[in-house]
């Protein structure tokens, strides 16, 4: 059974905030399959001992390079952890503390030590939504389906959900004849269903509260369409699945559900290339690296696609963004994974994707807020 703990975009501004000698950030394939495991546990001790091995006298003190050595090793000793996990895993320490997250995309085998996080990784499984909150309506039913990564489909109980819109008007039907005098026919019925929507909107709110997951909606006309002009969530993926209904099973709709995603995202890359094309030539877009870097430093950067398996190790200036080049090191950090933190902590979006997603040769583009 797979097991997800995919970061919020506020914890992953707190990590990317974070300043201190010893930063440890791991990243390696691990399984959803318990038996098999213990790979990628001697991975993470393998990585863990890199780890430290790459620390060496980055002014830790050595109670706190044990301290370090100890959080790494409580990790690996974990059974109970280890019991539940992904396909990837990824975990962040320091002396004082350790996170972890368990994602459901797939990872490479990766160290990095610097006086920051290493955040890459987790960019794919926040860009990219593996799970989303179906909601499933007809004028006789509402259902809430929650769909994370391959795991099953599951049904979830909202308090205050209403049964039906016929419950809501009080009636047996919405469709028969009204008394003289009240409205009847099809202006009667939009009445009641949008008493409905009203209803299951409100009963979303708290159970959608602080999450970010997309919401898909599966409903037939009108009610689709009378729902969508009064709710007040913001996440609804556009459109819905096709070849399910209301009736359909949980399962068919989430796999169905799935498709949507996966073209939901490659709609957005395809929509940032289309905008990069158009803006380039306006000098707001480039894939230059020391530009790039600039403009996240000053907050010029409005959306940045990045390679999620490249490094490129270096430092950029904290004052004016300039690029400097180093070896691989403490000393040094992951240049793109820096530039991905200074643009999301400037409220610029960042995209995670494979080298073929990117419109050249180059590790990243950005489409800017102010020409270069």
């Amino acid at each position: 059974m797979q097991y997800f703990d995919i970061p919020s975009i506020s914890s992953i501004k707190s990590l990317a905030r974070f300043r201190g000698s010893g930063c440890v950030s791991i990243a390696l394939r691990a399984t959803p399959v318990t038996q098999d495991v213990q790979m990628a546990r001697i991975a993470f001790g393998n990585l863990a001992s890199d780890a430290l091995a790459q620390v060496g006298d980055d002014g830790l003190s050595t109670a706190a390079k044990r301290n370090l050595e100890s959080n790494l090793a409580d990790i690996a000793e974990d059974d109970d952890f280890w019991q539940f996990q992904s396909e990837s895993l990824v975990v962040f320490a320091t002396p004082d503390k350790v996170r972890t997250s368990r994602l459901p995309n797939h990872l490479t085998d990766d160290v990095q030590v610097s006086d920051r996080f290493h955040l890459s990784p987790l960019l794919r499984a926040v860009a990219f939504p593996h799970g989303a909150i179906i909601l499933v309506l007809a004028r006789g039913s509402v259902r809430v389906v929650e769909m994370i990564g391959n795991l099953p489909a599951g049904e979830v109980r909202i308090p205050g959900m209403p049964d039906s819109a016929a419950s809501v008007a009080g009636k047996a039907s919405i469709s028969g004849r009204s008394p003289k005098g009240r409205l009847q026919g099809s202006e009667g019925q939009k009445v009641h269903l949008l008493a409905y929507s009203r209803r299951i909107d409100e009963a979303m709110r708290p159970y959608l509260a602080g999450r970010e997951e997309p919401v898909i909606v599966v409903a037939n006309e009108p009610l689709r369409s009378i729902f969508l002009s009064v709710c007040s969530i913001d996440n609804i993926i556009d459109g819905q699945p096709t070849g399910v209904r209301e009736d359909s099973p949980n399962l068919e709709i989430a796999a169905a559900a799935r498709e949507l995603l996966d073209s939901a995202y490659a709609s957005e890359v395809q929509a940032f290339l289309a905008t990069y094309a158009s803006e380039a030539a306006r000098r707001r877009a480039t894939s230059k690296v020391s530009d790039i870097a600039r403009s996240s430093t000053f907050g010029g950067v409005d959306t940045l696609l990045i390679n999620m398996d490249a490094n490129l190790p270096g430092i950029i200036d904290e004052e004016d963004g300039g690029v400097r080049h180093e070896d691989d090191g403490a000393a040094s950090y992951d240049i793109l994974s820096e530039i991905a933190c200074r643009t999301l902590l400037t409220g610029g979006s960042v995209f995670s994707v494979r080298q073929d997603d990117l419109p050249g040769p180059e590790p990243l583009a950005a489409i800017l807020r102010h020409p270069v």
